[in-house]
């Protein structure tokens, strides 16, 4: 008890799940790193893998091809990432999805960047498309920009101060990582972060 007869109140600090190590930018309220491999066996996965096939509880991987061969194995360095190597793959699109855990969603307001960072390794580096989707009441607010893969570290980030978005009416949020014509190629996805921070003032 104080001396007003008021208790004290512990400060509420930032929830950021983010690896060991790594620089949280400035202003940033929360951190999110999604569990790439809940999903998949040491041994891995191959062959025809059905669209939206759950690679965590966050994780859910799409494309268009119903007879699309490819594999998907744990990094082999004991890490937490993931190869993905598409061989011939009859798709002409891939992508992932991370889904924002609830009290992340709710916690989003206008004044808020969303921070979308990968880190990833590829036989050649390529840009891929980074579709942020923020669900409120019954709508629906996308934005694109385009991140790099293959890069090492990598980010897209999207402002929400500029779409229609409506806090009070949010029901969920989720992230795109889409790869268009992913033939031939092989990637090491290391790792997902999401972060959000507060924008700067006008």
């Amino acid at each position: 008890m104080s001396l007003f007869g008021k208790s004290r109140t512990t400060p509420v600090l930032p929830v950021i799940d983010v690896p060991e190590g790594f620089h949280v930018p400035p202003k940033t309220q929360w951190g999110f790193t999604p569990s790439l491999q809940n999903g998949v066996t040491q041994g891995g996965i191959s062959g025809n893998i059905l669209t939206g096939t759950a690679l965590g509880p966050h994780v859910t991987l799409h494309h268009g091809g119903d007879g699309a061969q490819f594999s998907i194995q744990q990094t082999d360095d004991y890490g937490t990432g993931l190869v993905f190597d598409f061989g011939d793959f009859e798709s002409d699109f891939f992508s992932l999805a991370f889904e924002l855990p609830l009290e992340g969603v709710l916690a989003l307001g206008r004044q808020d960047l969303l921070r979308f960072v990968l880190r990833s390794q590829a036989n050649e580096t390529f840009q891929a498309y980074a579709r942020l989707n923020l669900c409120h009441g019954p709508n629906t607010e996308q934005v694109v920009r385009m991140i790099d893969i293959g890069a090492g570290e990598s980010f897209a980030e999207f402002d929400i101060f500029y779409t229609e978005f409506e806090p009070k009416r949010a029901t969920s949020a989720w992230i795109d990582l889409i790869i268009n014509d992913p033939a031939h190629k092989r990637i090491t996805l290391e790792e997902v972060i999401i972060l959000r921070r507060a924008r700067a003032s006008l």
